[in-house]
Formats: structure tokens, sequence, C-alpha cells
């Protein structure tokens, strides 16, 4: 597994972590009689369902499996960033939080969304799915890179 360290990933991060702060400042309730706490954060991708080659100009539907950790993760949507033949994708989950309830851990619930994609190059894409974190703070990723056929 790969880790990307290039200054457009570096501004890409650190305008991730500014978004999710912000959203963090914003979604949280100050009506102390509410006690609902929203967050949003990734989770890991546990595995990716993609041709092993694309056809220009079609639209694919990818499966993109992760592990939801508690009963209060929900699925919010993808972070989708890109470059030139790269695209960079992370799973993001809301995190409803009741101040009178704990959230329950959950073991192997492997829950699989959909992204769509298009295909607008004439090449090929690397994608790289985000996995988490190493020992060193470096992020890991399911990279895939898959040619694109022209007819």
């Amino acid at each position: 597994m790969k880790t990307l360290k290039n200054p457009k990933f570096q501004q890409m991060k650190r305008f991730i972590l500014f978004a999710i702060s912000a959203l963090l400042l914003a979604s949280c309730s100050v009506d102390d009689s509410d006690n609902l706490y929203v967050n949003y954060e990734l989770v890991p991708v546990d595995s990716v369902v993609i041709p092993d080659t694309l056809d220009f100009g079609q639209t694919y539907d990818f499966e993109v499996t992760y592990e939801r950790p508690t009963d209060c993760h929900f699925f919010e949507g993808f972070d989708y960033n890109q470059g030139v033949n790269e695209r960079i994708i992370g799973v993001v989950n809301s995190v409803v939080i009741n101040g009178d309830t704990e959230c329950l851990e959950l073991e192997d619930e492997l829950v699989t969304q959909t992204l769509p994609f298009e295909v607008i190059r004439e090449d090929y894409y690397i994608f790289k799915f985000w996995q988490g974190v190493d020992e060193e703070g470096e992020y890991i990723y399911l990279t895939k890179e898959v040619p694109v056929r022209t007819e």
C-alpha cells in the first residue's frame, strides 16, 4: 500500500481537516435540552469492485465497501479529490451522538455504497481509496490503476 506525499495532497488534507472542523462547529447543538450532536469522519475502505478496464464515455457504478464502526455511524457520502489521472476517494460517515445514549461498537458490519463514475479520459486512471493511517501517521490507500479503452 502506498501513501501520497505531495504538495497538492497536503493542501487537500488541510482543506479536508478545515471543512470537517467547520462542519463540526456548525453541527453541534447549542441547546442543552437537545443533546444531539453530529460529527463527520472518514472511515476506512475495506474493498472496492471496479472493472479491470474502463470504456471511454461510459458511466460505471463502483461498489465501495467499508466497515461501519458503531451504530451511531451513518453513510454521508464520498470525499472525492482529483488530479490529472488520479482520483482520491474516502467514505464519509456522519456520527450522530445523543448525549443520553452510548454508541454500540459493531463487529464486522460491512456496508457497501455505490460511487457513480463517468470516464472522461482516454488513457488511464489511478484510484486511491483511503484505508486509514499507518503507525507513522501516513495515509494508506487501496490503489488500483485502470486503463481506458477507446473504440
